[in-house]
């Protein structure tokens, strides 16, 4: 792809891909999977794209390496995670623990409350997907095109999603009520 094709796609792209990527990360980590996103498909040297259709493949293939992006950041993190439970464990004393957790991102926390955003997590990876492209502000056309489905698809995938949160909410609810 040309220079000056890929500055005015990066210009349009960039921040809907840091804006998705937000939905599920601290604002920094975000800023820097979007960008690490930008240069990939740069190094991948794609076709300047002539149709309205390749565009949009240019931008469903930019999502998928998002996507990409995400998944090895939640496997990095799931495994700090684990590291951090294990110091944790060996760090508590008196049954105070000295380790806290990482800072919570409020631009996250504003649009997605930390009950939902712990549910969400919880759901099976295309449910968590598709809310959280949801959530990252797409349409359901916008969606169905990133998932290379069709909007029909896309509509009912969100609404199952959307079901399956409000069960695992309303379980965690109950949970709490019993405690």
């Amino acid at each position: 792809m040309d220079a000056a094709y890929f500055e005015v796609f990066y210009a349009d792209m960039r921040p809907k891909i840091a804006r998705f990527i937000r939905a599920r990360f601290p604002f920094d980590l975000a800023e820097d999977l979007a960008n690490e996103t930008m240069l990939t498909l740069w190094r991948k040297d794609a076709r300047t794209p002539t149709t309205e259709t390749e565009v949009r493949q240019l931008r469903s293939f930019a999502y998928a390496i998002a996507i990409g992006h995400v998944r090895n950041a939640e496997r990095r993190l799931a495994t700090e995670g684990k590291l951090r439970d294990e110091l944790a464990a060996a760090a508590v004393t008196g049954g105070v623990l000295r380790i806290h957790g990482p800072d919570r991102d409020p631009t996250f926390e504003a649009v997605v409350p930390s009950g939902a955003a712990a549910a969400i997590r919880t759901l099976r990876a295309d449910d968590r997907q598709a809310l959280n492209l949801l959530v990252a502000g797409l349409t359901t056309a916008e969606i169905a095109d990133i998932l290379g489905i069709t909007p029909k698809a896309a509509s009912m995938r969100l609404s199952r999603a959307k079901e399956r949160l409000r069960s695992t909410m309303a379980g965690a609810k109950e949970v709490v009520g019993d405690a």
